[in-house]
Formats: C-alpha cells, sequence, structure tokens
C-alpha cells in the first residue's frame, strides 16, 4: 500500500503532519480491538441496571412515551422541546421493548458501549492503538459514564452522537467522500435534536481544520455539511432558547462549580486525576502531537467554560449536560500515559505503554468503586423510594379508592404521581381525587389540582395518601382547605412506613 502524499501548508509544524499521516495509517485495520472497551462498558451499564429506582427526570421520560401525537405536541410546545428527539426515540423503542426499568435503561446502555468502542478508533485515528483502547477502557471505568448508562434520560445518546460525528468526521478529512460528509452533517443534525448543547463539539473539529489539515478543500467541505445541518437545527435553537426558563433553577455560584467539577466524572478526585494527566499531555505532546492535544482540550473545556459564562440567560451550567465532553478527558488520559511511558524508555520498550495502563486501570477501579457503588443506589439522588411504596400500595387498593399526595409543603408531588402511575399501569389505579385534569391533557409535566377540594372527593370511602414530609403528622403540610377536610371527614387507619416515604389510609368517618 502506498503512504499517503502530505503536502505542508505552512499551517503546521510538518513533523506534525506528518505524526497525522502515521496516526492515519495505523488507523487502518485492527479495529476490532474497540470491541474490548465496548465489551467492558457493556458489562459495567449492565451491571444491576434495575437496583436503582427510576428518578425523577426518567418517570418524566416514561410518562412522555405514554402521550399521544396531539398530547406530545401540546407538551413540547410549551416544555422540553430540548429533549423531544430522544422521546420520539424512546417512544418508539417502548413500543417493541416494553417499558420496563431495564427496558427504558437499555438505549443508554448500549449507547455507552458503542461510545466506548467509537472512543477507541478515535484514539487510534488520532494516535495510535494503545492510546485508542486505554482511552475506550478509561471511559468505561468512570462512574458519571455508569451513571448515565444506567439512566433513561438522553445523555448517553447525546454523547454517542457527538462521538460518532467526530469519528467520521477525521475519517471524512482523512479519506474525503461524499458520503462521509453527507454522513457528518446528519449525525449533527442528530446531535442538534438530541441536545443542541453538544453542537460544542463542533468547534473543535474547526481547530482540527485549521490546524492539522491542509488545504482548502476539507474546510469548504465542512463548511457546506455544517451550514446544511445548521439549516435543520436553527428551529430547534430558536424555540428551545424561549424555554430555558424552566431550568432558571440551576445555579452557577462556587458551590455549583464545585458539584459540577465532581458530576463531570462521578468524583473530584477522578477529576483531579483526569485533568492532571490532561496536563501531563500537554506536557509531552511535543512537535508531533501538540495540535491534536489543543484539540482535545477545546473539545473538553470549551464548552464547560461556554455553559459557565452563559448560565445567567441559558442556564445550562449541570454536569449532565455536557457528558459528551467526557470522551475528550479519556484520550487526553490515555495519551499522557503511552507518551510518558514510551519517552521514559526512549522509544526502546514497543510495550512501554503497557506499564502506564496496568498502573492507571487498577487505580481508576479502585478509585472510583465507591462512586460506582453509589451510583447504583436510591441515595445517589436523594429521592424517596416510590415504587416500593407504590409496589404495597398496589397489593391494597380495592375498587373505589382514591389516592392523594402531599409533598409536605402546601402542595401535591406530580414525581409521586408518575411514580404512582407508572408502577401501578398494568394494575387497577385509584382515582386521583384532588386532579381536574391529568398532566398528560394539560400540556405541561403537572396536573392541574383542583380549585375546591369537596366537589371533587365525592363520596370515596378510602383514600390512600402518599405522603414525603418530614412531620410526625402525616395530614401537615396539605392545603389548609384539603388539610381540613381531610381532618373533619377521615380518620387515618395505618401507616406504612418506606425510605424517605409513606403511605397512609384514611377512611371515612361514620356519618
Amino acid at each position: 500500500m502506498t503512504a499517503p502524499t502530505v503536502q505542508w501548508t505552512g499551517q503546521a509544524d510538518p513533523a506534525e503532519v506528518t505524526g497525522h499521516a502515521v496516526s492515519r495509517r495505523a488507523g487502518r485495520g485492527g479495529g476490532w480491538w474497540a470491541l474490548l472497551p465496548t465489551v467492558v462498558a457493556l458489562g459495567l451499564g449492565w451491571w444491576r441496571l434495575d437496583a436503582r429506582d427510576l428518578w425523577n427526570d426518567e418517570l418524566v421520560t416514561w410518562h412522555v412515551t405514554t402521550l399521544s401525537v396531539e398530547q406530545f405536541r401540546m407538551l413540547v410546545g410549551n416544555i422540553d422541546l430540548v429533549h423531544a428527539g430522544y422521546y420520539l426515540i424512546m417512544s418508539a423503542l417502548t413500543t417493541v421493548t416494553g417499558d420496563s426499568t431495564t427496558a427504558l435503561r437499555l438505549p443508554s446502555v448500549l449507547a455507552v458501549g458503542l461510545t466506548a468502542g467509537l472512543v477507541t478508533l478515535i484514539g487510534r485515528r488520532l494516535f495510535d492503538t494503545p492510546v485508542g483502547v486505554l482511552a475506550g477502557l478509561v471511559l468505561a471505568l468512570l462512574p458519571t459514564v455508569s451513571r448515565y448508562a444506567q439512566e433513561a434520560r438522553s445523555y448517553a445518546l447525546v454523547t454517542l452522537a457527538a462521538v460518532a460525528a467526530t469519528w467520521i468526521f477525521l475519517r471524512a478529512v482523512d479519506r474525503p467522500t461524499r458520503g462521509r460528509w453527507w454522513a457528518y452533517g446528519v449525525l449533527l443534525v442528530l446531535v442538534g435534536w438530541l441536545h443542541f448543547v453538544a453542537l460544542l463539539v463542533v468547534p473543535a473539529h474547526l481547530f482540527h481544520l485549521w490546524r492539522s489539515v491542509p488545504g482548502e478543500e476539507p474546510r469548504w467541505r465542512w463548511a457546506a455539511s455544517t451550514g446544511i445541518a445548521g439549516l435543520f437545527v436553527l428551529p430547534v435553537l430558536i424555540l428551545g432558547s424561549r424555554q430555558a426558563g424552566q431550568i432558571s433553577w440551576v445555579e452557577s455560584d462556587g458551590d455549583a462549580v464545585l458539584r459540577f467539577l465532581a458530576n463531570l466524572t462521578g468524583t473530584t478526585e477522578t477529576l483531579a486525576l483526569v485533568a492532571a494527566l490532561a496536563v501531563l499531555a500537554v506536557a509531552v505532546a511535543g512537535p508531533r502531537w501538540r495540535a491534536t492535544v489543543l484539540m482535545l482540550l477545546v473539545w473538553a473545556l470549551l464548552p464547560p467554560v461556554a455553559g459557565y459564562l452563559t448560565a445567567g440567560t441559558l442556564h445550562l451550567f449541570l454536569a449532565r449536560y455536557f457528558l459528551f465532553t467526557v470522551p475528550a478527558w479519556a484520550l487526553l488520559a490515555a495519551f499522557a500515559v503511552c507518551r510518558t511511558a514510551r519517552l521514559a524508555t526512549r522509544e526502546r520498550l514497543p510495550a512501554a505503554w503497557l506499564a502506564g495502563a496496568l498502573v492507571l486501570l487498577p487505580v481508576l477501579a479502585w478509585q472510583t468503586l465507591p462512586a460506582q457503588e453509589r451510583v447504583r443506589s436510591n441515595e445517589a439522588d436523594g429521592q424517596p423510594r416510590y415504587l416500593d411504596a407504590v409496589r404495597y400500595l398496589g397489593t391494597q387498593v380495592k375498587p373505589g379508592d382514591g389516592v392523594a399526595y402531599n409533598d409536605g409543603f402546601g402542595g401535591s408531588s406530580d414525581v409521586a404521581r408518575k411514580a404512582t402511575d407508572y408502577g401501578l399501569r398494568d394494575k387497577a389505579h385509584p382515582r386521583d381525587v384532588f386532579v381536574a385534569v391529568p398532566a398528560r391533557q394539560t400540556g405541561w409535566l403537572t396536573a392541574r389540582e383542583c380549585p375546591e377540594p369537596l366537589p371533587c372527593l365525592g363520596d370515596t370511602r378510602r383514600i390512600w395518601l402518599v405522603e414525603t414530609g418530614h412531620l410526625d403528622d402525616p395530614l401537615a403540610g396539605l392545603p389548609p382547605a384539603r388539610e381540613a377536610l381531610l381532618r373533619q371527614r377521615f380518620l387515618i387507619r395505618h401507616v406504612e412506613r418506606f425510605d424517605r416515604v409513606r403511605v397512609v389510609l384514611l377512611e371515612r368517618k361514620p356519618a
């Protein structure tokens, strides 16, 4: 096979460009190495997949998959347009796979497995096989990756789309074909529709073009692909920006920054280790790999910095929105280990990188083991164990029974409502006595409650109160009119306690 000819245009160091040519040659063939990180990531994702109950946002995912077309249109017109693409995918999948906890989370597990494999291929293309394999394994071991592999939300699929777009982009600039550039544009559209913040991976692609790819033709093709993709994504950007108020609770103060740093990789210590290796990667890159390392830094750092700087208007400074940057950190860490090992042995030991890998991987696995356990626990999100309470409720409810909710702060918990709907989806469901219009018909994620409780209550004889307050009296914290009505007409017959939630049986007093 004839080696590709590389011409230097003055925009990159000749040794640097030659290094990219070598890495491209190394990237051909042997892609089966990507199977190792893929299998590890799939194994960790599958490990105790259903140990943790569906939490708030996952219950929203299930809720949206049950909506009719018109109800879905109403919802995304008001809220959550940024997740509309993911909801459509999940609605299609659940018609085939069902809506069990495992089925709802399975797409995320598969996405993380494919992402680890693609990170390996990217590492082989940018550097060589050892860097690629080590980067894929590092990614698979990070607790935050396991967390979102086991969550029925869009973030694992967003990361897969961003990584796949990067891989196709590198293939397109290596050996340009119309099909590859079209595929790149389609993947950018998918990234934008899944979560438009992940389009911040594109500046890293632009940096790679400017610094490492000679000639004008690749830049024109890139501009055409991104421009056409932008036409399809722009409506989502415009309409989605109008709904930014729904996450106005997101903060960007000092505590929020610390939470962001801890949540990006799973623990603060893990991030410190990965960041230290990224700094080492810059130090040992040399002219041959400097542009590639800088491109990865743009991928890793620019998106969260942009999220922080725009937090006051876009409210996007949450670590889970930037999961797509974690593969860049893994690639930097893997390169630092492999390159340092080779420099330490003066390139005399072909497998010197293996010594570094045998140190890094066990240290990373040991350090992250407690966090791996936490992400599989209900304690991870501080949510009451609603589904345990709902399973109990399903064994006790009788025809004609009603259900009500008390969050202890003067209102009802729509999370508890969705948990009850999910837990009893295949069983008899008690009537929600204080709801006038259910959430699926309001065009929002919340139900519309009765302004006057007495007419809604009717002649219901028994009410199951799902209560998450922290007071001894389970009726305390209800809206005043509702609390007075229940105290006047009902007696507390039984209280069943679960983790941060109680199920209280109320029976109507004798006439």
